[in-house]
Order: C-alpha cells, then structure tokens, then sequence
C-alpha cells in the first residue's frame, strides 16, 4: 500500500511539474508574440504619422511623430520639425500616408528592425494648378521598448 500511495504522489508531482513548464513555455510564447505585433504596430504607426501632415493640423501632427519615436529618430524629428511646419504652411501642403505592409526582421528582447512599406498623396491645396504627387517608401525601423511602449529609436530609408 505504501508503495501504491508513494507511486502516486511521484506520478501527481510529476503531473503538476509538467503542467507547470507547459503553462510557462505557453506564456512565456504569448509575450513574445505580443512583443513582436506591437513592435511591428508601432513601426506602422509611425509610418503613416510621417506621411500624414497637413497645413491645418501641423502642430498636431508634428507631436504624434514625435510621440511615437525615441533615440536618433526622437533627435531627427525635433531638428526638422520647424523647417517641415514652415513647408508645409507655405504650400498648403496635405500629405495622406497609407501603410502597405510592415514585418518584423529581426528582434533581440526590447528592440527589433521592422520592414515598412508605405506610400503617401500629396496636395497642395495653395496651387490648384499642381497636379496631387503620389510618393513610395521603404523602410528599416529600428523600435525599442521603452517604459513598457515600442517607439521608432530610427528610421532609414532603403531600396
């Protein structure tokens, strides 16, 4: 009888350790899964935050692009941000960007590189004249997690 009982308390331990490590390995997945789809999410957000300004809500728009980035790319924004008003309240500039795909390219823990592609229609409402200009974009977008939300930290162009 005593070896009945001590074989099913090994038999329910081992149970309950098994159980245990397939919960985890199930969670531990789930995060990195999430990670990686608000990775790629920022990196699409701020895609189109770039893409679309307009001459009625520069301000507005100029402080999402920020809000979305960190690092280098935070640094690139604020530089450009009073020559980029001051263009796009010249011309009358309306900038609609559309994301077409985002992917995730490599990821290490808090960062990962996320492919973008993008396009964008621009008009200008102060030359009726200018026919709208249709632009394309690629990108490698380095995110980071920082305070537990993804940012852009840069932004680089390829081809």
């Amino acid at each position: 009888m005593r070896k009945l009982i001590a074989g099913l308390a090994v038999l329910l331990l081992a149970s309950g350790a098994a159980a245990y490590w397939t919960w985890r390995g199930r969670a531990t997945a789930q995060t990195a899964a999430g990670d990686r789809q608000a990775a790629v999410s920022a990196a699409g957000t701020y895609a189109v935050n770039l893409l679309s300004v307009s001459h009625r809500t520069v301000d507005e728009d100029l402080r999402r692009i920020l809000d979305t980035s960190t690092g280098e790319a935070r640094t690139e924004n604020v530089r450009s941000a009073a020559a980029v008003k001051s263009a796009t309240v010249k011309t009358k500039a309306v900038e609609t960007g559309v994301l077409r795909s985002a992917a995730i390219d490599s990821m290490n823990g808090s960062s990962a590189d996320v492919l973008v592609v993008a396009d964008a229609v621009i008009r200008w409402e102060g030359d009726k004249k200018l026919a709208p200009e249709e632009r394309f974009y690629r990108w490698r977008m380095r995110v980071a997690k920082v305070g537990g939300v993804w940012l852009v930290a840069k932004a680089e162009m390829v081809s």
